[in-house]
């Protein structure tokens, strides 16, 4: 299987209420390909991506760090 990032036209909420989902929900942090989709939306333009759609991201498991702990997590590049 082949990652496949969505656009959103709409950027992602941190902080999001009831009404919008936030970066837990709409990206698998933990995916070996999210370096990947973040390049592509950026070669792109795209506002902000979601990973739902993507048949990968059921099969990876779930983000065990919240977004906040994540930014001090990733890996070097």
């Amino acid at each position: 299987m082949k990652p496949c990032p969505t656009d959103l036209p709409q950027t992602i909420n941190p902080e999001a209420g009831p009404k919008r989902a936030g970066v837990e929900v709409h990206r698998n942090l933990n995916c070996a390909h999210y370096d990947h989709c973040l390049d592509e939306a950026v070669r792109r333009g795209w506002q902000s991506f979601t990973c739902v759609k993507c048949p990968l991201y059921a099969t990876v498991a779930a983000p065990a760090l919240g977004i906040e702990a994540y930014a001090t997590q990733r890996r070097a590049i």
